[in-house]
């Protein structure tokens, strides 16, 4: 975004006229908007406006109720999901320190943690997307400035650090070429009295520094971040996997189940995805009563069912050992439909396989498709309960 767009987003003039505008205008096609919109306002703020009206639709698809804030493409993709950013700003102000986020963009976290009751100070480099975090959080200071070069003192405050992974429009997974990189970004963290340092879900574990403390954060079926804490509040070496939005949690401080595989109960978990990055399955098998079937595999099994967000619970019907012919038949002998099919260590993707059984009447179950002491497994399964807050 452009500094003068933003400088009439966030004037007087632009907050009325887009407070002005009919939630309706959301549904028109884009040059319906922009032609509408060019009837009352110049057609620079015409652009302006019709940016805010699409870029708030898709942030209420993507983040549920509208909070009022201004955004810029690139800042929607980039902003953690509310009810995550909640809970890290939640146990940030439990420590009490004033908290600095030293890449703010457009001031989702920084919002997140001015509501907590945090003392909250952002930096963005942009001067645009400056003038937009002030306006979206006006509880907070915000100062335009680098990262590695942060006007603050570090060592009396807690620092979030949320590095860009986009450039030219397009992800980046190698930490080296974040921005902050990955490195300078850790040493800012040993600098502060504490904070956190969001990175994707799927970064190797070797890139967290020693000592530090690990989340997956995962929200719904979307597993969202792994995010490093370090300094006060951190436990350090300690792995957590954390589901929303029951805020439901298990670490590596739990108890473990054996490692020694069991035969197939009656019934299967699949643990949430949370879970297994942060490599807490067997932690999960203690706490639901059950066992590995492999070693190698996530699903879990059990004589009983346990109710528990973080993994979902499947009574099996049957046990089929893998062949598309043998699987149909068994289906359709017993009057059943592929509903959902999961798989975990199997060659064929859910969708493909379901292509390969084709169409099929009677009552829907769920396939799940592994592999157990190296024989290709199918469990014909009928979900107990989702998971749920």
């Amino acid at each position: 975004m452009d500094l003068a767009r933003a400088r009439y987003l966030v004037s007087g003039r632009g907050k009325a006229a887009l407070a002005s505008l009919p939630a309706s205008l959301a549904e028109l096609p884009l040059n319906s908007l922009a032609a509408t919109l060019r009837r009352d306002f110049a057609s620079v703020e015409a652009a302006a406006l019709g940016e805010q009206v699409t870029l708030r639709a898709r942030a209420a698809e993507r983040h549920g109720a509208d909070r009022g804030l201004l955004f810029t493409a690139e800042g929607l993709e980039m902003m953690t999901h509310p009810a995550v950013a909640q809970r890290r700003a939640a146990r940030l102000a439990a420590l009490g320190l004033p908290v600095i986020d030293l890449t703010c963009g457009i001031g989702g976290d920084l919002f997140a943690c001015a509501e907590a009751g945090s003392s909250a100070f952002g930096l963005e480099r942009d001067p645009a997307t400056a003038l937009l975090a002030a306006a979206n959080v006006p509880r907070a200071a915000v100062v335009r400035g680098d990262a590695l070069r942060a006007p603050f003192d570090l060592a009396k405050a807690m620092v979030f650090i949320d590095p860009s992974r986009r450039a030219g429009g397009s992800r980046r997974f190698d930490p080296r070429a974040f921005s902050p990189p990955w490195d300078a970004a850790v040493s800012l963290l040993e600098g502060a009295a504490g904070g956190v340092l969001k990175a994707p879900p799927g970064i190797d574990h070797h890139h967290f520094p020693p000592g530090s403390e690990v989340e997956w954060v995962q929200l719904g079926r979307s597993l969202r971040e792994a995010a490093v804490w370090m300094g006060q509040g951190a436990e350090p070496g300690v792995r957590r996997a954390v589901w929303l939005p029951s805020g439901t949690e298990i670490d590596s401080g739990c108890e473990e189940a054996e490692a020694a595989p069991s035969v197939p109960r009656a019934f299967i978990f699949d643990p949430e995805s949370c879970v297994t990055n942060a490599g807490l399955v067997r932690h999960l098998a203690f706490r639901l009563g059950a066992s590995l079937m492999d070693t190698k595999v996530a699903y879990l099994t059990a004589d009983a069912p346990a109710e528990d967000p973080l993994a979902v619970a499947f009574e099996v019907l049957e046990v089929v050992p893998f062949s598309l012919a043998r699987l149909k038949e068994r289906l359709r002998a017993r009057g059943l439909k592929a509903d959902e099919i999961r798989r975990r260590a199997f060659p064929v993707e859910p969708d493909e396989l379901r292509r390969l059984l084709g169409p099929m009447d009677g009552e829907p179950v769920t396939l799940l498709c592994t592999t157990i002491a190296g024989k290709r497994t199918v469990f014909i399964a009928r979900r107990v309960k989702p998971n749920i807050a």
